[in-house]
């Protein structure tokens, strides 16, 4: 399918794959999307800018998180980072109105023929299709308006600006600037009673909120802003101001201040500077409001993907039904839409397009779309998958690189390119965009967003999985049923269902090449423990400190889906206590600490100590409490009269040992280069053996799991049960 992306500065329509659909997603074939001067004009402008220049227009801000990046990650993966951020592919568009061709197993009340307006950044772009979650469409009633209705997204950004503002009837409302949303907020502000002072720069958007209600227009090139609404308020000043203009400055808001009256609102909807003079806002009361974008649920995962709804009653205008009711006022012709339609566009033209809005400033414009892609292309046949062996690769490593989102631009492609005799053949990833810009960067030869794809190419060998979490065990499963070479990024599995089903597979196809990223177990300090401790008289005794950042509960990793950080991160850390005692866990104790605010999930502050068949007892704190400062990774180990303490990875120090054994790093190494080309070497050679049997991962993994499950308990002790 064509969608419309940005590259530094130039608008193109580029063939990319079309998207898939998840079980609270429609997939929509797209006959309009509306291009608003806004938003999209600025992101156009700012990605012609270098990093040159955005690194010196903040030198302070910029020189930090430089260095900072380079101390978390290595020079040579920030450089990447920056790289493709440089070259970075940006989808385009929010607003959109179509026809549903698909949708999700648990969409509810949108169905396949419905026509439908949708909204969200990445969601709603210009393209052919789109896969948008359920509660960012809305279903259109008389699909002869779709043209109309594909600027609902903008509408239901001025109507929240209005709610926000909790305009009553006999009021005044001062809209200052009359762009896009400011022309709608005119006539949401008249249709509600008030009585609207509009406020611009150009004559000509002063004529259009005229016609849409406006009861005053002024211009401050001409006219005494202040004076003015003083003298028709009797001095008292507007009810509300709400600023739907674009500023660097704090101006406007210094000016709203002084022309709302005394314990009065100023909403805040346009992309202002905040920098303003405290004194008005203290001497007048007035309540400063900002506005999130469509409404209540905006950047809500839990709202947004997986339709988790907020109640009726207590949450009255969610962004979905803020859309509904923009919608409802179009379809009913009480928006004057068609004034704010400047130009229509085929998509194929859209360069021309952003052209006339930049050069005209125009309020906004459509694209028109004729999809060469048919319904039966769109909503693709499932790709035969076929069950092969693996054979040792003997024609070099062309692998794909499955999910490239922060950590595989951060860490793993960047290791990856300098692996010899491995060539990055494909990226994958759900955002098209996205996986274009990579797959540019690092030279791979195709770029795709179905895995199905991948598995069945035999230009491929091998895999490396880096999606969100409870993704692995179905994409591992697929990759090595084709026979592939598979790497993947920890956890394997986040539930005991996963775990059992990954075992069940592995009993089936002992013969699949396969491991899990547990790096610690492959750092070098952590090799030398290992090492040092070979041939230990007793058990061990082993303390480990784990100090990660602090996530809030809405963060992905946090979700019921993908379980939080036990599963997601300590399971690196139980692993190497597998590796270090070589022996099975035979109980686990947990103590969660019991958190005095909401903020913190229970897995995120626990005490895990896990006792082995061989004696040893190994414990690991994990907490978010703690100060980065500190470092994030601290280590002892008690064997034989032998201490051993291991400090995130940049020191190294036996007690009882000789002095040789102590050590220190310029860089943190905590085994990722090492493991991964121990990997893919293996994977060469005949007889193939691997570097690690995948019983350890699916040790560790089960760790994990009982873990997690005691901390979610409220703590607990159990006696291991292997799957």
């Amino acid at each position: 399918m064509n969608q419309v992306l940005l590259h530094r500065g130039q608008i193109k329509v580029h063939e990319v794959s079309a998207p898939l659909v998840d079980d609270h997603s429609v997939l929509v074939r797209v006959h309009y999307s509306y291009i608003s001067t806004g938003t999209e004009a600025a992101t156009v402008a700012a990605s012609t800018e270098s990093l040159v220049r955005k690194f010196s227009n903040n030198m302070t801000g910029s020189t930090h998180k430089f260095m900072g990046a380079v101390k978390e990650h290595g020079l040579a993966s920030t450089f990447a980072l920056m790289n493709e951020r440089q070259h970075k592919h940006l989808p385009l568009g929010y607003a959109c109105s179509g026809q549903v061709v698909a949708t999700g197993t648990r969409v509810d009340g949108v169905y396949p023929g419905d026509f439908v307006v949708c909204a969200g950044a990445g969601f709603a772009s210009h393209a052919e299709m789109v896969a948008v979650p359920q509660q960012l469409v809305v279903v259109v009633k008389k699909p002869a308006m779709l043209k109309q209705a594909s600027i609902t997204t903008i509408g239901a950004i001025a109507l929240q600006g209005i709610r926000r503002a909790q305009l009553e009837l006999g009021q005044s409302v001062c809209v200052i600037g009359l762009g896009l949303i400011g022309q709608i907020t005119v006539q949401l502000a008249k249709r509600a009673g008030c009585t609207v002072y509009a406020i611009d720069l150009r004559q000509d958007r002063l004529a259009l909120a005229k016609q849409g209600g406006a009861d005053v227009c002024l211009n401050p090139l001409t006219d005494d802003i202040v004076k003015e609404i003083e003298i028709r308020t009797a001095h008292h000043g507007v009810d509300a101001s709400i600023i739907t203009a674009a500023a660097s400055t704090g101006n406007i808001i210094q000016q709203a201040m002084q022309t709302t009256r005394r314990k009065g609102k100023v909403v805040l909807v346009g992309d202002v500077k905040i920098d303003f003079d405290r004194e008005p806002f203290y001497s007048k009361e007035i309540d400063l409001l900002i506005s999130c974008s469509y409404g209540p649920g905006r950047y809500d995962a839990s709202y947004e993907r997986e339709s988790k709804d907020y109640p009726y009653a207590y949450v009255r205008w969610t962004e979905r039904r803020n859309m509904a009711y923009i919608l409802e006022l179009i379809e009913q012709g009480l928006l004057r839409i068609d004034p704010l339609i400047t130009g229509e566009y085929p998509l194929h033209d859209a360069a021309t397009g952003y052209s006339f809005l930049q050069k005209t400033g125009a309020l906004g414009i459509v694209l028109r779309y004729s999809p060469e892609m048919t319904v039966e292309e769109a909503i693709k046949k499932p790709i035969v998958v076929p069950s092969r062996a693996f054979k040792a690769i003997t024609t070099g490593v062309r692998l794909a690189v499955v999910g490239v989102g922060g950590f595989a631009k951060v860490r793993l492609l960047p290791m990856l390119k300098g692996i010899p005799k491995l060539t990055i053949h494909s990226i994958v990833d759900t955002d098209a965009a996205n996986a274009m810009t990579v797959a540019q960067q690092y030279g791979a030869l195709r770029v795709g967003n179905d895995l199905r794809k991948v598995a069945a190419d035999d230009d491929v060998n091998a895999v490396v999985i880096a999606t969100p979490h409870a993704q692995h065990v179905e994409q591992v499963k697929l990759c090595l049923q084709a026979g592939k070479a598979v790497l993947v990024e920890k956890p394997l599995a986040v539930t005991n269902e996963q775990l059992l089903d990954m075992k069940i597979f592995l009993q089936e196809r002992p013969q699949s090449f396969f491991m899990v990223d547990f790096n610690r177990s492959w750092a070098p300090f952590n090799l030398d423990i290992k090492k040092a401790i070979n041939g230990r008289t007793n058990a061990l005794m082993i303390s480990y400190r784990m100090s990660g950042n602090y996530l809030p509960k809405d963060h992905w990793i946090q979700s019921e889906l993908h379980r939080g950080r036990i599963v997601g991160e300590a399971c690196h850390i139980f692993e190497l206590f597998c590796f270090l005692t070589d022996a099975q866990p035979v109980s686990v104790h947990v103590a969660p600490l019991r958190h005095q605010t909401s903020d913190l999930p229970i897995t995120d502050n626990i005490y895990a100590t896990v006792t082995f068949t061989d004696g040893s007892v190994c414990s690991l704190l994990y907490t978010v409490l703690g100060h980065g400062s500190a470092g994030k990774e601290y280590m002892e180990v008690y064997v034989d009269g032998k201490t051993i303490i291991l400090d995130d990875y940049y020191t190294l120090k036996g007690y009882g040992l000789p002095a040789t054994f102590s050590k220190k790093a310029t860089r943190q190494d905590k085994g990722h280069e090492a493991l991964f080309e121990s990997f893919f070497k293996a994977a060469t050679v005949e007889p193939l053996s691997l570097p690690v049997s995948y019983e350890r991962a699916l040790m560790a993994t089960e760790i994990s799991l009982v873990v997690d499950k005691l901390a979610r308990q409220g703590g607990g002790f159990e006696v291991m049960e292997h799957l």
